[in-house]
């Protein structure tokens, strides 16, 4: 459902989704037993803002997940290269026998 998108676009969509514009219209088909519970939670005035808040936050979740698995990904490349140095540092202070 969510594309997979690079570490620069997810910073891009947050700093985006940390800005405020004018509302506009959109149109979203809900299924009953959703809507109901939107309604029973928020009030029928204030199902826009209530659906508006969860998608914002369920894309911030999304885009800071990718950006997590994108830096995972960059310190596993390196992980081999940092455990050889590493292990170089301990031996060079480790007493002489």
């Amino acid at each position: 459902m969510i594309k997979t998108l690079s570490a620069t676009r997810a910073a891009e969509l947050q700093r985006q989704l940390k800005t405020r514009e004018k509302k506009l219209k959109a149109s979203i088909t809900l299924s009953g037993e959703l809507l109901r519970v939107v309604d029973a939670l928020a009030g029928k005035s204030q199902r826009s803002a209530l659906v508006e808040k969860a998608v914002r936050r369920y894309l911030r979740q999304v885009t800071r997940q990718m950006r997590n698995e994108h830096d995972r990904r960059l310190i596993d490349a390196g992980a081999d290269v940092t455990n050889r140095e590493s292990d170089g540092l301990i031996d060079l202070q480790a007493w002489p026998e």
